[in-house]
């Protein structure tokens, strides 16, 4: 058993590989130093990256009410730290991919005539896919805080139908409602773009939200119409510049359905945001549903922009929350394999 051991890094979106990691190094520390990466450091790795005070917040309720006291937190401003000159630490915990900091620690210890540190190699926690459970994943939107998928290939082997129990999950929407009236988009279209986050994704569902958006000289990086507007043809969906768009691609989807081939088209057009390409999905059929598939794909802090008939239009980030609340709704629809 060490005395003291040290625990750097940025802990954002805490998870099931951090609470492994800091539970291990207890067991092998009497006190454990969590040194957790600045706001200013960590924002540089992603913008996304929560504040300090709310990822200590987050590593404290993981850890066991009893072993709080043997842990201390603070800031680190750099990769090494307080480890090249901590004079009561004895040990330093890292996993494979931060094993060659820890090593240049201790060269730069020795060379400062200090007693190296004991270096102790954690595995990597891994998800239900065997992929390692990574800040970075779950910010992508690819898995939750357990490790577990929130989406599999297997979910769309066949096509999604709404049932009465997702109709009444459905029945209120979800989101930020920005009022305007119908005769003028443009005042909830501008109300919507004022509150979102500059640099996020904006998915924009519906032809008068698209037009309305583009009326804005917003184009939004995936976009989804159907023709249609209040369930009936809508002239002005042939003014929509489809030239705004990198990528063009169409998609059959039944009303009350969600097709494996509106959620190809849904994740080839999420996959081409990596490449900031902007998509515009033509469907046929209806895309009113889509937002539940959009949601479970997107990168986290995404915003999904559609019209609310009468009212506005609504926005919802896509948070974990979110995406497990869409993960719930998908469940619940009924499965056509035919």
């Amino acid at each position: 058993m060490f005395r003291r051991g040290l625990l750097g890094g940025t802990f954002d979106r805490v998870h099931e590989g951090h609470a492994w990691l800091i539970n291990q190094a207890l067991e092998h520390c009497t006190h454990l130093e969590i040194w957790i990466t600045s706001d200013d450091v960590a924002k540089t790795k992603d913008k996304r990256c929560w504040d300090w005070s709310r990822r200590r917040s987050e590593i404290e309720m993981i850890i066991e009410p009893n072993s709080r006291s043997r842990v201390s937190f603070d800031v680190l401003h750099d990769s090494f730290g307080p480890a090249i000159e901590h004079p009561n630490a004895d040990a330093i915990i890292c996993t494979n991919e931060t094993l060659t900091g820890c090593e240049e620690i201790n060269r730069i210890r020795m060379e400062n005539q200090m007693k190296s540190l004991e270096i102790i190699v954690m595995e990597h926690a891994r998800g239900s896919d065997g992929q390692v459970i990574s800040s970075s994943r779950i910010r992508n939107g690819t898995i939750d805080q357990s490790g577990e998928l929130f989406v599999h290939e297997s979910d769309f082997k066949g096509t999604r139908i709404l049932t009465s129990e997702v109709e009444l999950m459905l029945k209120t929407p979800f989101g930020t409602l920005h009022e305007g009236p119908e005769s003028d988009h443009a005042i909830a279209l501008t109300k919507a773009l004022e509150s979102i986050q500059s640099d996020s994704n904006i998915v924009a569902v519906g032809d008068v939200t698209v037009f309305g958006l583009l009326k804005l000289s917003c184009t939004p990086d995936i976009a989804l119409i159907d023709g249609m507007t209040k369930r009936d043809n809508w002239p002005n969906t042939k003014l929509i510049d489809r030239s705004k768009f990198d990528i063009v691609s169409a998609a059959r989807n039944p009303a009350g359905k969600l097709t494996p081939q509106l959620f190809e088209t849904c994740k080839s057009a999420v996959n081409s945001l990596n490449h900031r390409l902007k998509s515009l999905i033509v469907v046929e059929g209806e895309e009113d549903l889509s937002p539940i598939v959009l949601h479970l794909l997107l990168p986290v802090d995404s915003v999904i922009i559609y019209g609310q008939p009468g009212r506005g239009v609504v926005t919802r980030v896509t948070d974990l929350e979110t995406k497990k609340n869409c993960r719930s709704i998908l469940k619940s629809m009924a499965i056509d394999n035919s």
